[in-house]
């Protein structure tokens, strides 16, 4: 994955919050002096345990600092350091108790992170908070390359492994600042907490503010309207562009209930979203059991209709996977018809209140025809697209279709990616 991906995957991820004691808390950190430190067995011989006990390939203790976390020790991973706003210890110091993520995949504040769609690609993890005089300035953790469960017995015992870990930091801290912080010290220090807590107040708000437009419009795009308050319709030459709808959606929502409908939804999204990320492909919209997406309108790449073609791909697996799944535990289930196409369009943003970021044209109308014209469980392709990868790919050519407001339009059905 090159770095604009990864910074756009970055502005997406939902960044930790600050604590409301983050100064003090960043103070009682700094007293331990354990940052940057050499490798120490007392913890190392800790972590170990913890990653034995819990047969988990990786195993940390992580220091939250302020725009880090960084790895006091560590078993499974080479990286000592990473972002604090990608950080998962940094939520885990968000609560009193240990944090569990039984699939980052399926978490709306990790799906899109650094860390869960590239290496260590983490799908569990379970992190208790570290105290130092009474701060939360990290955690143990327990991380796993594939989803799991954590009973009470499990949290316990990492609970009581976290409590090895404070004590050794009690210990390195009584020895290094027994002789720490005079009263007039503290009494200039306190003025100084309450200024950086109105800064760090003012910062946390602005953060989310930034975080919640970056869920909701391409980085790029967030970047213009906060800079001006509006953005310029833009024209792109040459944009990939995929619609995927359910058939037989009618027919299994009179068969479910709405709390079922929803969550069947929720989770076929959810996982289209992150097979976009993956492939860095911008998601446009959902509309009912409609999915929209395209390539090409943020950093065009040569191989935009490729990265398209492939998300496509793994959308129409894993409807089938699922399909296959349902319909032998005697349960309905629909099936999805994809359609693909590129040319020209206009991309921008509409409204004031509940603005929206979309594309049109000619190009956009095209596509939902192809898309119309597909049937269930097949990729139906343009041959504007697929003239773009047609010595990629294994395909059946269908011959001029008639498309409604279009005429007859060429087209084929894509089975897949050559050997």
């Amino acid at each position: 994955m090159d770095n604009s991906m990864m910074c756009n995957l970055e502005a997406r991820y939902l960044a930790p919050q600050v604590p409301s004691d983050e100064t003090e808390r960043l103070e009682a950190l700094r007293h331990l002096s354990l940052l940057d430190t050499p490798p120490d067995e007392r913890f190392d011989r800790i972590v170990r345990l913890t990653a034995q006990i819990f047969d988990a390939p990786m195993a940390t203790v992580s220091l939250v600092d302020k725009d880090r976390q960084w790895f006091k020790s560590k078993v499974g991973m080479d990286m000592t350091e990473t972002p604090r706003n990608i950080s998962f210890c940094a939520h885990a110091i968000m609560q009193d108790q240990v944090l569990v993520i039984p699939d980052a995949r399926r978490d709306m504040r990790f799906a899109s992170s650094p860390l869960v769609v590239n290496d260590p690609f983490v799908r569990f993890y379970a992190g208790r908070p570290l105290r130092a005089n009474g701060f939360k300035i990290g955690s143990l953790c327990v991380i796993d390359h594939k989803p799991r469960t954590f009973n009470g017995r499990e949290i316990e015992m990492l609970h009581q492994l976290a409590i090895l870990v404070e004590h050794e930091m009690e210990l390195m801290a009584t020895i290094q600042w027994q002789h720490r912080a005079l009263r007039a010290q503290e009494e200039l220090a306190e003025s100084q907490r309450q200024l950086a807590h109105t800064m760090a107040d003012l910062e946390t708000a602005k953060g989310r503010a930034d975080e919640l437009l970056r869920h909701v419009l391409p980085s790029n795009i967030a970047d213009e309207l906060q800079a001006h308050g509006s953005v310029r319709p833009v024209k792109h030459e040459d944009i990939a562009i995929l619609f995927a709808d359910f058939t037989g959606f009618t027919l299994v929502t009179n068969q479910i209930t709405a709390d079922e409908l929803v969550s069947e939804l929720n989770e076929c999204f959810c996982h289209f979203d992150w097979v976009a990320m993956r492939h860095g492909v911008e998601k446009l919209k959902t509309v009912g059991d409609a999915y929209m997406c395209a390539t090409g309108l943020n950093n065009p790449q040569p191989d935009d209709a490729l990265r398209l073609l492939n998300a496509a791909i793994e959308i129409r697996d894993y409807i089938r996977e699922r399909h296959t799944k349902m319909t032998a535990e005697g349960k309905p289930y629909w099936d999805i018809r994809i359609g693909l196409h590129s040319g020209p369009l206009v991309a921008g943003v509409v409204g004031v209140r509940k603005f929206v970021y979309d594309v049109w044209g000619d190009t956009v109308n095209t596509a939902a025809r192809i898309e119309t014209a597909s049937v269930g469980g097949r990729i139906n392709a343009s041959a504007e697209f697929l003239k773009r990868v047609r010595d990629q790919v294994e395909f059946e050519p269908r011959g001029s279709i008639a498309c409604k407001n279009k005429g007859d339009l060429e087209m084929a059905f894509i089975n897949g990616l050559k050997p």
